[in-house]
């Protein structure tokens, strides 16, 4: 194929997107590094979900953590994009949460083409669909400027929300701090969870697992309504339990497209096994911002 404009699109391991969507749209991914047992691991290169959250489930008491991808990292694959791109678009996990925005910032000063850094101000799929449109419209042939602002437009409607068999990750590794001494005690619930607009969001909270299932499910429903909406459902393990809840979201959505895939390794150190989380990209005027998730407590 040859490009009008040859645009790259870069983002990173926490995006999930499916392989098969990665080689289909070019996109270049910076793996993040996993610490556990005294071990590092790329995420994605040299350990990847199943066996993560295998490990992860066997450890009575889990260490582990992440660590960005580093400026020479970025550097790296700017060099080697640079050989067909004429720009390149990195496209990341929320900047509020991680410092991958910044590394790839400090790399782009360096690079031998321009290079733009976009804050996706969200995790998983919601970020992977961000990469997933400015991709398509750099295969279309858009120009740099014309992918940045494709995008920068996506990026305020899209959201990942996630159901977690334990809040306990969440806090060990200070996404959920603050909502934590709220709750008190209340360490045995299964909790709700958003990340948007660079904010990680205890929107809800059950003890029973049917019950913080449905909740997920009529909250993406009332969040999307008629609108168009791009689908993934994130699993930790039980595939046949997001995959009846990815059923029941298309049955009752516009539903352009959809996915069921792992959650990435590198969300699973703040996510725990046994998570599911649903991310969603809506068309049009986006995300409803009415009713639709149970009480909301910021971190």
């Amino acid at each position: 194929m040859q490009d009008l404009h040859p645009i790259a699109v870069v983002t990173d391991s926490a995006a999930g997107i499916p392989k098969m969507l990665l080689e289909k749209y070019r996109i270049t991914v910076a793996p993040l590094a996993i610490l556990m047992d005294n071990e590092s691991f790329l995420d994605g290169i040299n350990i990847d979900p199943p066996t993560f959250f295998r490990r992860l489930r066997a450890q009575r008491e889990p260490q582990v953590k992440t660590s960005i991808p580093s400026p020479a990292v970025f550097q790296k694959i700017y060099r080697q994009l640079a050989e067909w791109a004429q720009g390149i678009v990195s496209i990341h996990i929320a900047g509020e949460q991680s410092g991958t925005c910044g590394s790839a910032r400090l790399a782009a000063e360096d690079s031998p083409v321009p290079v733009v850094v976009v804050d996706s101000e969200t995790t998983a799929m919601a970020q992977g669909f961000v990469a997933l449109e400015a991709a398509r419209a750099a295969l279309q042939g858009a120009t740099l400027h014309e992918v940045v602002e494709r995008a920068r437009a996506v990026a305020p409607n899209v959201e990942v929300t996630a159901l977690l068999e334990t809040i306990n990750y969440a806090v060990q590794g200070g996404r959920l701090a603050s909502a934590a001494r709220l709750l008190g005690n209340l360490l045995r619930i299964q909790p709700l969870v958003r990340v948007a607009e660079n904010k990680v969001s205890l929107i809800g909270q059950t003890r029973r697992r049917r019950k913080g299932l449905r909740q997920l499910l009529e909250g993406i429903q009332a969040r999307v309504g008629e609108s168009p909406v791009h689908l993934a459902v994130h699993h930790a393990g039980d595939e046949a339990e997001s995959r009846a809840l990815l059923e029941q979201l298309q049955a009752g959505l516009n539903c352009v497209e959809a996915y069921l895939t792992w959650v990435p390794a590198a969300l699973g150190v703040h996510a725990g096994p046994g998570a599911v989380a649903v991310a969603c990209y809506v068309e049009g005027q986006g995300l409803r911002k009415g009713p639709g998730w149970g009480p909301n407590i910021r971190s």
